[in-house]
């Protein structure tokens, strides 16, 4: 396989399809057509390419995984493709249901009973409209990963995520053993009070005005650049209401944008998507497109995750490190329950009695109480979750003030200040 050439394809295939989904997101262009993105891209993704770069990797072993990133790219394209119709009526029932907005409220609103009547009315949209469609993706993927060759969608995973799941399983499985869930407070008690938990609206007083601004100034504190990336916070109808990196081209074309509505959820993800923005920004323009594009995304996630624990710097308020500190805690404990679930529906499919166990899990995580409905529209048949709980077990190497030189160093590429 000539690898130069299947990288110039890959990237062609990474700029569009980034791009796409920037302008979607970005609220500068409604229009979303993956069938026509992904039929003009097919040969990054067939089976001519996934195969050649099986072998590849095969051959390669451990001592470059270059090639085994290129084959996770094609076959989460594939899976992209396969999942795409699914994918894009989801997106539409959400935004036509107004999924958000309804989250959104729940966030704000202080009154139970009208909680309540809110998580009613979003999870009515979760049981009628997505779940036949979550279905649907789910069976799509288990579908695809036999017909790649593979015995299982967890061998899938395990040769292009390098990784036996069952050993991440067990992982997580002991994380929830050894640990127990936080303490939130009397007034959190089930799953619908999570939105108002993560926004904090109490915190609003000692929290920044401007939230670009205080990221400005802690990035200048940090000794990190603010140049590199291109920032969008201005207003506009059809933007995505939480932050997101758009890594169109890296190095050369990376986009945070970012549409602060307050709080502190959004607080922090601005800072953690400005980790990704800096990250990629700073890639080696000459390096090859796997080096630039597909960097390991535990680690990206780790410096993700440093950066956003520098999101209330300079704030001296005990009850919101406090606060921030068993949401931490409550993130690990949620992740590893929703990687475990995400292993049964990969093994089982959608089977009715993972339905009931999901719920339970959810609650022994969390120690809150959790519904049952949305068991297949939280479907992780990627495992994204491992990542996230491997970047939390390396943060701590990068988290905290006197870290800051590492920090610095391991999101630009470049030695430490001083």
């Amino acid at each position: 396989m000539d690898l130069d050439a299947y990288r110039a394809r890959a990237q062609a295939f990474a700029t569009d399809l980034n791009r796409a989904h920037h302008r979607r997101f970005a609220g500068h262009d409604g229009a979303w057509d993956p069938d026509s993105l992904y039929a003009h891209h097919a040969a990054v993704f067939d089976d001519r390419a996934i195969d050649a770069l099986r072998e590849a990797a095969a051959r390669e072993g451990a001592e470059d995984d270059g090639v085994r990133r290129l084959l996770r790219f094609a076959v989460e394209a594939r899976l992209g493709r396969a999942t795409a119709r699914t994918d894009a009526e989801r997106a539409r029932v959400e935004a036509a249901d107004g999924l958000a907005d309804l989250t959104a409220r729940l966030a704000d609103e202080p009154a139970l009973a009208k909680r309540i009547e809110l998580e009613e009315a979003r999870l009515d949209v979760v049981a009628r409209r997505l779940t036949p469609l979550a279905a649907e993706g789910l069976e799509r993927v288990r579908a695809e990963a036999r017909a790649l060759g593979w015995a299982s969608p967890r061998a899938l995973l395990a040769t292009i995520q390098g990784q036996d799941p069952g050993v991440i399983a067990a992982q997580a499985e002991a994380l929830l053993r050894e640990t127990e869930p936080p303490s939130l407070g009397a007034e959190t008690t089930a799953r619908f009070d999570l939105p108002r938990l993560h926004r904090a609206a109490w915190a609003d007083a000692v929290l920044p005005g401007d939230p670009v601004q205080h990221l400005r100034q802690r990035l200048r504190a940090l000794e990190l650049p603010v140049s590199g990336f291109a920032i969008d916070a201005a207003p506009r109808a059809g933007k995505s209401p939480r932050a997101f990196c758009a890594a169109i081209d890296v190095p050369r074309d990376v986009h945070l944008v970012v549409a602060p509505r307050g709080g502190l959820a959004d607080l922090e993800a601005l800072f953690h998507e400005a980790g990704h923005a800096i990250h990629l920004a700073h890639r080696d323009p000459q390096a090859p497109f796997e080096d630039r594009h597909l960097t390991d995304r535990a680690h990206a996630e780790a410096l993700a995750f440093a950066l956003e624990a520098h999101a209330t710097d300079g704030i001296a308020d005990q009850r919101l490190q406090e606060h921030r500190q068993a949401l931490q805690q409550l993130r690990q404990r949620q992740l590893a329950a929703a990687l475990l679930h995400a292993l049964d529906l990969l093994d089982a499919g959608p089977h009715p009695a993972l339905r009931e166990r999901y719920a339970q899990r959810h609650a022994a995580a969390t120690g809150l109480t959790w519904p049952s409905a949305p068991w297949l529209v939280a479907a992780d048949p990627l495992l994204t979750a491992a990542d996230y709980l491997r970047a939390l077990a390396q943060v701590r190497a990068y988290a905290g003030s006197g870290n800051a030189p590492a920090l610095s160093s391991a999101l630009t590429g470049q030695p430490a200040p001083g």
